[in-house]
């Protein structure tokens, strides 16, 4: 995929990045144009990713960089995402 779904420092960066990869990818893949459900499978662990990375951030801005439960409750969450994407777009 793309380098930038990992290394681009904003959300609205990282999921551009997905969503074009993810169009070039089908289009191979499938041979057809993707529909709405296509993007929409191929997307939500990425969606999700991004939720907890922000929760996350907001648990570290309210709770300081003491890791509360919360916050390991959400990096578990975290690695199960990662998990259901390929290992060049896992954090």
């Amino acid at each position: 995929m793309n380098g930038r779904i990992v290394h681009e420092q904003t959300p609205e960066g990282r999921i551009a990045a997905v969503a074009k990869s993810i169009a070039v990818r089908m289009r191979a893949d499938l041979r057809r144009e993707p529909d709405y459900a296509d993007y929409r499978e191929a997307l939500r662990p990425y969606i999700q990713r991004e939720l907890l990375l922000a929760r996350i951030a907001e648990a570290r801005h309210s709770f300081g960089e003491t890791l509360t439960v919360r916050m390991r409750e959400l990096a578990l969450q975290l690695e199960a995402i990662n998990q259901e994407l390929p290992p060049q777009d896992r954090l």
